[in-house]
């Protein structure tokens, strides 16, 4: 008997991924503005603000808007993941009961962190909520780590599995950065959202049908470089983007410096601590040359490798337009003083960058695939 949960999702599962992922590129840029708006402490409390689902004047506040509305996005993405998660997965009544248990346990790990920061209480009394959580969430990825090893789980099962999992652990790290009032909970919540994107974007190609016929660009030692040098250039931006998220959280009342090229007057800032700001805005500055360079030299690998047409030519050429719009992006925001609009399309824009190196990643793993084990399971018994 073939197992329906391994079949393939088909086009409304996959057109609904892409809904969900849209969502989320607008969560990503409501949670950009709340940051530079200096809004994401608007509210003492978390889930709730100020101890309502819906808080008086939210709407006529600014602050109270942004970061309200940031959450009730983020309710709602979570909810969409949920139902990505669940239309993959229940096939039956014992998937839905499982189904139920997973998010009890889910919803029990948001209810304990909350706990921990309702009271005021000193470390000794939040210690065992922390450690009730953590063993909640051990629970959860146990349960995870086996579906994803021992059953026969679709990969766009096990995708949107993990998708729960990371929006869920996305929650809990923008609860803790307001109830612990913590910078460094603040700039994880921004880097898990980048990575949770990149996430929605696999679940994407995954659930393509064309995915599953994608075949090899080249063999050999150049498919060897093309893996090597997309999947550097994949994480030479996510790192970029982690050192931007720690100026911008750090950064509140204006940047540290505004020089294009020279941080605090000099070519090299101290490396103290007391100039740890400029540091950062010195590293997120030189090392926008560094995806530059491989940037430009990777678009031009793929142009002398590849046909003129071939997919991997349009993103990279994509990326690389879309490189000299951050970088002018980047100026304007050195220039404006963290202009509300440029600043935010910033880091939309980053987030496309992001986007489109991931997916240049995926396809040169993928390119050397073909042949083997589709993606996809359409025809395993269990």
């Amino acid at each position: 008997m073939v197992n329906s949960s391994l079949q393939h999702p088909g086009k409304i599962w996959h057109r609904y991924s892409i809904v969900v992922a849209a969502v989320t590129v607008l969560l990503i840029w409501w949670g950009a503005a709340t940051t530079t708006e200096k809004a994401g402490m608007a509210f003492a409390d978390w889930p709730l603000s100020q101890g309502s689902l819906n808080p008086d004047g939210w709407l006529k506040r600014l602050p109270y808007f942004l970061e309200h509305g940031h959450r009730l996005l983020a309710s709602l993405v979570g909810f969409l993941t949920l139902g990505l998660f669940a239309t993959a997965f229940v096939r039956s009544w014992k998937n839905a009961l499982e189904l139920v248990v997973v998010v009890v346990a889910l919803a029990a790990m948001v209810a304990l962190v909350a706990m921990a920061g309702a009271e005021k209480m000193v470390a000794e009394r939040k210690e065992p909520f922390w450690w009730a959580a953590t063993a909640v969430a051990a629970g959860v990825m146990a349960w995870l780590v086996y579906s994803w090893r021992w059953r026969q789980w679709s990969l766009t099962c096990k995708l949107s599995a993990l998708a729960l999992l990371l929006v869920t652990l996305q929650a809990l790290m923008g609860g803790i950065r307001v109830t612990e009032i913590s910078d460094a909970f603040a700039v994880i919540h921004g880097c898990l959202a980048q990575g949770f994107f990149c996430l929605l974007i696999m679940i994407i190609l995954a659930s393509a049908p064309q995915w599953s016929q994608w075949k090899p660009v080249m063999g050999g030692s150049k498919r060897s470089a093309l893996r090597l040098v997309t999947s550097f250039l994949c994480s030479a931006v996510f790192a970029q983007l982690i050192l931007g998220a720690l100026m911008r959280h750090h950064h509140r009342f204006g940047l540290a410096d505004t020089g294009i090229l020279l941080t605090g007057g000099a070519w090299l800032p101290p490396f103290d601590k007391e100039n740890e700001i400029l540091v950062v805005m010195f590293f997120h500055k030189y090392w926008a040359f560094l995806v530059t360079a491989v940037t430009l030299s990777t678009s031009w690998w793929t142009f002398q490798n590849l046909k003129g047409g071939h997919l991997l030519r349009r993103l990279m050429g994509g990326m690389s337009a879309l490189l000299g719009v951050q970088v002018t992006l980047g100026i304007c925001v050195i220039m404006m003083g963290k202009s509300f609009w440029i600043t935010n399309l910033h880091v939309l824009n980053g987030l496309m960058i992001l986007a489109l190196s991931f997916v240049t990643a995926m396809f040169a793993w993928r390119s050397g695939e073909a042949g083997r084990e589709p993606l996809m399971d359409t025809n395993k018994h269990e």
